[in-house]
């Protein structure tokens, strides 16, 4: 049994990276965070290159949600998928949720489509462990690589991995939300909330007041994948404004509240506002400098555009709020 002494360094070791890596997920973008963190990595973990990713089990296989390359070539996640059914790596980390394996992708066992894999992408061995999020049951994965010749993963590289996982996972969730409360700073509005979402339209993170908007025009939905009739490109429908940003495969979701009084003209809205107060139309016309016929004109039109008749409706709408507070 190893003494405290002994095993010291390891742990300061790990609670460095510890430090580091949320430290990058308060301060680092949202673009270049999965880059960094890597970087972060490698002096411990020696690997040359790597695939984070998160994706959703299906009966042919995980299906990728969003990944990040580090030092791969955009097109190896086709030519993984052209292999997907062969690789053993699948079956073993999900056979042990949270513990790292090796696969060497180069030992003459190995099925030949993954030799081929490796071969193409100088691969000689892998690194591979998932974190299962409880909730949306996505899985969120790490592979490290190492070249072909390379020292090959240990214990200590697997303990170390293993246990990192649940922090990653979690720092890319705090990432992702510390970017949308800066985005939400550069905005105006209450009646607006963000989220996050993957180019398949399951949300990733999202404001309380995300849901309940959504809610408003879907009363069934209960997520974690968009409604059907939301993409992540956006959507205007008759309760809901929702803008899509992308960045890198994810996608930045504000949606704001269209309120009924929204429809008016500027003009029509400070008639609305004097009616609903209990002004006549001589009192309105005097105020803002207009002929009481041309106030009458207006109120029409306000009840033509808000389907409503009479003082009262036109108040209830002026008090109206947003759906959250």
């Amino acid at each position: 049994m190893q003494q405290p002494s002994e095993r010291q360094p390891d742990l300061a070791v790990f609670s460095a990276i510890l430090l580091e890596i949320y430290r990058l997920a308060r301060e680092e973008s949202l673009e270049r965070f999965h880059h960094t963190v890597l970087e972060c990595l490698r002096p411990q973990l020696a690997f040359d290159k790597a695939w984070w990713g998160r994706a959703a089990q299906a009966a042919d296989g995980p299906h990728e949600h969003s990944s990040f390359l580090f030092g791969l070539p955009d097109h190896y996640i086709d030519d993984w998928k052209s292999i997907r059914q062969h690789d053993v790596t699948v079956a073993r980390v999900h056979a042990h949720p949270g513990q790292a394996v090796v696969v060497d992708m180069q030992a003459a066992d190995a099925p030949p489509q993954l030799q081929w894999l490796g071969q193409r992408h100088e691969i000689g061995e892998l690194l591979c462990v998932i974190h299962i999020d409880p909730v949306t049951q996505l899985s969120d994965h790490l592979a490290l690589y190492r070249r072909p010749g390379a020292p090959r993963f240990n214990a200590a590289d697997c303990l170390l991995l293993s246990c990192l996982m649940p922090h990653l996972a979690s720092t890319v969730a705090i990432n992702q939300i510390r970017t949308l409360q800066a985005l939400r700073e550069t905005l105006s509005g209450p009646r607006l909330a963000m989220a996050v979402c993957d180019q398949h339209g399951t949300l990733h993170c999202a404001e309380p007041g995300f849901v309940d908007l959504l809610l408003t025009e879907w009363p069934q939905w209960t997520g974690p994948a968009l409604p059907a009739g939301l993409s992540p490109q956006g959507h205007d429908g008759p309760r809901l404004n929702i803008e899509a940003r992308r960045i890198s495969d994810l996608y930045l979701l504000t949606a704001r509240y269209r309120c009924a009084m929204e429809q008016l003209s500027s003009r029509e809205t400070d008639v609305a506002r004097l009616f609903g107060e209990g002004l006549t139309y001589k009192d309105i016309a005097r105020k803002l400098g207009l002929s009481p016929h041309t106030v009458r004109h207006h109120i029409r039109a306000i009840y033509a555009k808000l389907g409503i008749n009479g003082k009262a409706g036109i108040a209830h709408l002026l008090h109206q709020q947003a759906p959250f507070g």
